[in-house]
């Protein structure tokens, strides 16, 4: 191919100095330049068959280039879309199982835990059924003889609280407060004696013992059946005197206590039973 016409000259410090010479209007100008500085034509023609001659020039080269370095360059690709499909099917594996361990966790749960909480419950429900055909016949017996103590003892001896649903279960609750508050009159006695009056070990007993009595005397508010209720005064009568002759309450106290036993239904927590004898011995 042609190239562009050229020579070279000195300037006049002597440096050699490359020249194109312009196809156009023949003027020379220094190489480089993107036109001719004089015509400012530009020799597209010239840098065409350049381009095409440096084009050729690659060609041969690659042409030149060893068979294995082709090799070696196709087996690289090979191997980086291998690793790409790897990866998607790891991807695409993990998601898969995934979604398994989701679907057989479902229906692990309806067939397995499900099914198994549902036939408990059933089997609870039919067990509870037949313990009140058996025994709730034996309560009524006894709360007809008035045997209190038994029933109080038949009550102690069971721990599954099927009770709930017998028509006097309002006096079991009774019965059991009122055998506390027995229990409770002598050992708070024999606290004092043995820890003096205003140690707080004999605080708790009294706070104990307190909390038991009132919800006897407001017992009322607790219960619904008006046959256990009236029951529950009668025996507890002792317990009532106790409680007024132990802690004489002012009218003051009175109504503080009542309207804490109104906003609990009945309930007052030893705990504000201690915190009542704490200010009252503090004032």
């Amino acid at each position: 191919m042609n190239k562009k016409n050229t020579n070279t000259k000195q300037t006049s410090r002597g440096k050699a100095v490359k020249m194109v010479r312009c196809p156009y209007c023949g003027a020379e100008y220094k190489e480089g330049l993107l036109h001719c500085p004089y015509c400012g034509a530009v020799d597209d023609h010239q840098d065409e068959s350049e381009f095409l001659e440096d084009l050729d020039e690659l060609k041969d080269k690659l042409e030149d280039l060893p068979e294995d370095a082709v090799r070696q360059t196709k087996e690289l690709q090979t191997q980086e879309a291998i690793r790409d499909l790897r990866r998607i099917f790891r991807r695409v594996g993990i998601i898969f199982a995934v979604l398994a361990l989701l679907v057989g966790g479902s229906v692990f749960y309806d067939n397995v835990i499900a099914g198994n909480s549902e036939a408990n419950q059933n089997k609870e429900h039919q067990e509870r059924y037949l313990w009140k055909q058996q025994n709730y016949p034996k309560l009524d017996e006894m709360y007809e003889k008035g045997d209190y103590e038994g029933l109080l003892e038949f009550y102690y001896s069971e721990t599954n609280g099927w009770f709930y649903d017998w028509e006097h279960y309002d006096l079991l609750q009774g019965l059991h407060l009122l055998r506390a508050v027995r229990e409770g009159i002598p050992y708070a006695d024999q606290a004092e004696e043995l820890y003096g009056k205003d140690s707080d070990r004999v605080l708790s007993e009294q706070a104990a013992l307190l909390s038991e009595e009132l919800q006897l005397l407001y017992f009322d508010k607790q219960a619904r059946n008006k046959e256990d209720i009236e029951t529950i005064r009668g025996l507890s009568s002792e317990a009532i005197a106790d409680l007024e002759a132990r802690f004489a309450f002012t009218e003051d106290e009175q109504k503080s206590i009542q309207e804490t036993i109104n906003k609990n239904y009945g309930y007052i927590s030893i705990r504000e039973c201690e915190d009542f004898l704490k200010k009252r011995r503090d004032s």
